[in-house]
């Protein structure tokens, strides 16, 4: 047995009183990986000084010893002061063998009850975080992950985020960082030593306020999406360059290492795909958590440590396993290890894990949100009734009454009939010329989205977060009170009862079946030249309609100088062809 203190005055009076005694050179904090060779398949007892430099120094000998042998524990003495250690305890009269009794070395790994370490690991995390039951296996079952990953080809991340702050994220990290393996607490690093600490220790990477990460400085951000981007996979590197002037060479460094990754908002689209969602929302009154205090905590979970430090040497299953099939390949290879240990620990985790796989992986949570997959998820819903074909214009009008889509603001401009075949192109769907009849318009078979459907989106009929109503109201609102600026009307404006009421332009209002069908027209032609403006075109859409609106209500209020603005809004500015259409 070889007892560990933090430095060379516990040590020496260890060995003073007959006992295998070290220490860490150079103090709390300094402990290295190369001295771990030496204590390999030792039994080992590390004896903290009693403060937090002390507690933090002996946790981190425990977690890197802890790789090399299963008999270890953090002993920490009664009966101490604040700051004093090993040498003072002996000073108050203790003797070797008081100290030795007090050492209880950890059960044979024989004696490790998988699920019961299971089921206690979900009530502790439960004391200290509100989580629903899929989330609290999931999570219970990559605490376990991080101790046996020298058997996993692939790790899932923890998306830890939430709507708003103060939801529980940082203290969901603070209680993972005294169950995993090897943590690593931090919300911002150099990116040189982000790349070389998960290459050199293999930590559990516990990443706080990511959403302020990614968005930071580029170096660091960019270095952090690197290694978030290849390290789910063993075998994921990233290449720096190493060595000085003329002897400047490359060295690869590994990023395979657990991560859990909390922030405000969702993971950009390729994390989130590597990951298991943990949405987390601000407590109830009526839901309730015990207080989390770092300090005690370790002491109190002592044994579930030391029972977890077995973890690294246990036989998983090698069953061959069944994924589930509503689990997509990612989401497969996300939870893959999760599942084996889920089948090596049996009773009633088995069914747990793939129950918690299928909620967390599939349906709503676990939809794409990419613009591509979202034109494709509403055309479905649009073009359900349609049996043939549906045209350009049809298809942007349907799209563009969708609520809540992006539709009409695609960085400042409404789709238009450009801008979706772009969109298809990617998706190997083409526009096409169609005949109906005596007409001639741009269009789309729908059969030729349903390659794309099967392929992209959820066979369970699951629709966009958006849907389609028939309600537009244009952006303009006329106001008495108001000019047709929006500005204050001006008082030197009189009612002039020979206005324009008696002329054809109130017809305007009485064709919008023909404007309408006009305008489709105009759209369905893609080929328009390429110096055409896509704002104005946009503009023009939305505006002529409203301006419409205001000219008839100019008339029929006699108001003259309003009128005439609204005249030259359509005819010289918005060329509206219904306006040139209906004049006398």
């Amino acid at each position: 047995m070889i007892f560990i203190a933090e430095g060379e005055k516990g040590a020496n009076s260890l060995v003073e009183h007959g006992l295998n005694a070290t220490c860490s050179p150079m103090g709390a904090g300094k402990w290295r990986e190369e001295y771990n060779s030496a204590f390999t398949n030792r039994s080992l007892v590390i004896l903290p000084d009693n403060d937090e430099p002390g507690e933090n120094h002996a946790q981190q000998v425990f977690d890197s010893l802890s790789k090399v042998t299963p008999t270890i524990q953090i002993l920490h003495l009664p009966g101490l002061r604040e700051k004093e250690d090993v040498f003072d305890w002996f000073a108050q009269g203790h003797t070797a063998e008081e100290l030795l009794e007090l050492v209880e070395l950890i059960p044979s790994q024989s004696d490790l009850d998988l699920p019961a370490l299971l089921d206690d690991i979900a009530s502790f995390i439960r004391s200290y975080v509100v989580l629903s039951d899929y989330q609290l296996q999931a999570i219970t079952l990559w605490v376990i992950h991080t101790h046996t990953i020298e058997s996993a080809v692939t790790t899932p991340y923890l998306n830890i985020y939430s709507a708003e702050k103060r939801s529980g994220k940082t203290r969901l990290l603070e209680v993972l960082e005294v169950l995993v393996a090897r943590p690593w607490f931090t919300g911002r690093v150099t990116s040189a030593v982000l790349a070389r600490k998960v290459d050199a220790e293999c930590p559990t990477l516990l990443l706080d306020e990511s959403d302020a990460a990614f968005k930071g400085e580029k170096e660091y951000s960019e270095t952090l999406r690197g290694i978030l981007n290849t390290g789910y996979r063993r075998g994921g590197k990233s290449s720096v360059c190493v060595g000085k002037g003329a002897d400047i060479s490359y060295k690869d460094l590994s990023t395979f290492c657990p991560k859990a990754i909390a922030g405000i908002g969702k993971l950009p689209g390729t994390l989130a795909d590597r990951s298991i969602p943990i949405q987390l929302k601000r407590r109830n009154a009526n839901e309730t958590v015990a207080k989390f205090h770092p300090r005690k905590i370790p002491t109190e979970i002592q044994s579930l440590k030391e029972r977890l430090v077995q973890c690294t040497s246990i036989g998983l299953s090698e069953i061959e396993l069944i994924i589930p099939s509503e689990l997509d390949d990612r989401a497969a290879d996300c939870w893959e290890h999760l599942l084996i240990i889920a089948e090596t620990a049996g009773n009633s985790w088995p069914e747990k894990a793939r129950k918690a796989a299928i909620a967390l992986m599939t349906g709503e949570v676990r939809q794409d949100d990419s613009l591509g997959i979202q034109l494709l998820t509403d055309i479905r819903e649009i073009t359900k009734d349609k049996s043939e074909h549906i045209s350009s214009a049809d298809l942007i009008e349907a799209l563009l009454k969708v609520d809540e889509s992006p539709w009409s603001d695609l960085n400042g401009r409404s789709l238009n009939a450009r801008r979706l075949a772009a969109l298809l192109k990617t998706y190997g769907i083409h526009s096409q010329t169609i005949r109906q009849g005596s007409r001639t318009f741009k269009g789309y078979q729908v059969a030729d989205f349903q390659d794309a459907f099967n392929r992209y989106l959820s066979k369970n009929g699951l629709q966009s977060v958006t849907s389609v109503t028939d309600s537009f109201e244009p952006i303009v609102k006329y106001e008495p009170n108001s000019s047709v600026t929006n500005g204050p009307k001006e008082q030197n404006v009189t009612d002039n009862p020979q206005s324009y009421a008696n002329r054809n332009v109130t017809d305007v209002t009485d064709k919008t079946l023909f404007i309408r069908e006009k305008d489709k027209n105009e759209l369905d032609d893609e080929s328009e030249s390429d110096t055409s403006c896509e704002v104005l075109d946009s503009w023009r859409k939305t505006a002529i309609p409203a301006w419409r609106r205001v000219l008839k209500e100019s008339i029929s209020q006699g108001d003259i100088k309003r009128e005439e603005y609204a005249r030259k809004m359509l005819q010289e500015v918005l060329k509206d062809p219904a306006y040139r259409e209906v004049q006398p």
